[in-house]
């Protein structure tokens, strides 16, 4: 019963997509999505070229101030959540590891200490990740945060604040662990030796 479920699902989603995800425009381009993969507000994401998707992704751009824009030759893994209802965009040749999550958006409790949470207003605030990143499995990224051109986000990590070009994050919450240049020196000096 679940495998005909899941076949129904996958039938259904890739019916869902075939004219968006087959247009001659996207398919010059080389986009490639795997099963499973969910898009809302189509109309507000945009993909550069050779973008991938592995699958089970979930992808919402919907709203005044949604958009996601991901950046040529960047791929995203396994179970990946894009919320892009505030703002996302990923640069190129970027690595987003299964299991990531990127909020845009995010519930509160202190406009009005008394009211319910979910009677208070969201808060936008827009994510924008360089280029050449990678982020580790199962990390997730809070809305406002700014990650630098070829950062490293370790798997697991919980990114609250701007993580700066070339740095090496990770922990709950996310902390500096390095930076990338110094073994990227190493690298050329052997190279060059």
């Amino acid at each position: 019963m679940a495998a005909a479920c899941a076949g129904k699902n996958f039938e259904a989603s890739r019916a869902l997509f075939r004219g968006w995800l087959l247009s001659p425009n996207l398919r010059a381009r080389r986009l490639a999505i795997g099963p499973g993969c969910t898009f809302f507000g189509k109309k507000r994401i945009e993909f550069g070229d050779s973008v991938t998707f592995y699958g089970n992704a979930y992808v919402n751009a919907e709203g005044d101030r949604g958009f996601v824009r991901i950046g040529r030759n960047s791929h995203v893994d396994q179970f990946c959540t894009l919320y892009g209802q505030g703002g996302l965009s990923i640069g190129a040749d970027c690595a987003i590891a299964a299991g990531v999550c990127i909020y845009t958006q995010t519930n509160q409790y202190e406009a009005d200490p008394l009211s319910k949470i979910v009677d208070q207003p969201v808060i936008y605030k827009a994510v924008a990740i360089g280029d050449d990143v990678w982020i580790g499995a199962g990390a997730i990224i809070l809305p406002g945060v700014k990650v630098g051109d070829h950062a490293v986000i370790g798997a697991g990590a919980l990114v609250r604040e701007d993580v700066s070009a070339w740095a090496i994050v990770g922990g709950l919450p996310a902390k500096v662990l390095g930076d990338r240049r110094p073994k990227l020196q190493s690298i050329d000096r052997k190279l060059n030796a």
